[in-house]
């Protein structure tokens, strides 16, 4: 499979350097962005030892990222392009994603820190209000997990390797069909890898998944007067070192979105055992799901989601769980203006029941998200 991977780059990259290609004019940068800020207030399990113990019950989040980004065309219709996307805010990644790409008749390579095809091809469950919410948001999951295995909020979305350094080539959509293919060869972005002048990373970091290829498929099309989106991907990764508690990683994903007559309705599943060996006693094999629903008229959106998170908790016994559900809605105020808010309940339960591992928590959560 890494061969077919290497091979498909190699004809592509040679498809990019034709002769007599110059460029219309030299690349141009713009800036956009978004920002978004949030009031949210509720309640978690606060007795002794519980995740809320000692906690307040409201607080204001924000958060926001500026996107540079710039394209050339050149003389015989290639184009090509960069995009950096800055953290507004101080963080521990500062710079979210970068990197370079092409595109043309041929399809599209995109070179550097971003996410992989798989992850960029899936479809998910609408968001009841908006992206920044949403129960598999990245940005905004107030309610606490305490020691829980599950650490967080659900995600369908294929991710083995994030924003680590990649080459991930796309194919043209044919039919309604579009396939994508990623190749990481160490899960780090350039900094976490050494650097650039640190040489070749190292390639014996006990359990370290590296050699990451990451395949991607989705269809997009009309079945009667519905608009169809349906997606699947597979994952593998190679297990550096020789610890007992780590193998090679294995993901898989599907999911399904359908719109028509202002709903969208939406769902997705996804199987990724985490590298974790059958002698792992803290976590293995997990399995993410999600369904929503969405209506949209006009300036307005209203919406109802559920989430499910299961982790074997490997020679522990048992599973941790996380069920959730969230309605909400939002209203355009205007051009890249959006209000939105909304509820949530989370339910973490622990296999050993811990107190500090199980949760019950309502939010409810208000703002306004801006895009420029």
């Amino acid at each position: 499979m890494k061969k077919m991977l290497y091979g498909t780059t190699a004809l592509v990259a040679a498809g990019m350097l034709v002769s007599g290609a110059q460029a219309a004019d030299k690349i141009k940068m713009g800036v956009g962005g978004y920002f978004q800020a949030f009031i949210a207030a509720g309640s978690d399990d606060d007795g002794t030892g519980e995740p809320g113990a000692n906690r307040r019950s409201h607080k204001v989040d924000r958060e926001g990222e500026i996107i540079f980004t710039g394209k050339t065309t050149l003389d015989n219709g290639i184009q090509f392009g960069v995009q950096v996307q800055l953290e507004a805010e101080v963080c521990g990644d500062q710079i979210d994603e970068s990197f370079m790409w092409a595109s043309g008749s041929w399809g599209r390579i995109n070179v550097g820190s971003e996410n992989s095809a798989a992850y960029l091809m899936h479809y998910n469950a609408p968001a009841p209000s908006h992206w920044a919410h949403g129960l598999s948001s990245p940005n905004f999951s107030t309610a606490a997990e305490g020691t829980n295995a599950v650490g967080g909020y659900p995600h369908s979305n294929p991710n083995i390797t994030s924003d680590s350094e990649k080459i991930t080539y796309f194919t043209p959509r044919m039919a309604g069909f579009q396939l994508g293919a990623s190749y990481t060869p160490e899960n780090c972005e350039e900094g976490a890898c050494g650097g650039t002048y640190a040489g070749f990373a190292t390639d014996n970091n006990s359990s370290t998944q590296s050699e990451v290829v990451e395949l991607g498929v989705n269809y997009v099309g009309k079945l009667g007067g519905a608009n169809v989106a349906v997606s699947g991907s597979w994952g593998e990764a190679d297990v550096e070192g020789t610890a007992t508690t780590a193998e090679d990683r294995r993901e898989w994903s599907v999911g399904a979105k359908v719109s028509m007559s202002g709903f969208t309705v939406g769902g997705a599943y996804r199987d990724d055992d985490q590298g974790a060996s059958n002698t792992n006693a803290t976590a293995g094999d997990r399995t993410d799901w999600n369904i929503g629903v969405r209506y949209a008229t006009g300036p307005w959106g209203v919406g109802i989601q559920f989430a499910h998170v299961d982790i074997d908790a490997g020679l522990a016994g048992g599973d941790d769980e996380l069920d959730a559900w969230e309605i909400g809605g939002s209203y355009n105020l205007g051009p890249g203006i959006v209000l939105n808010g909304g509820v949530q309940h989370w339910d973490y339960d622990d296999n050993l029941n811990a107190a500090g591992a199980e949760n019950q928590a309502t939010v409810f959560f208000v703002g306004t998200h801006l895009a420029f």
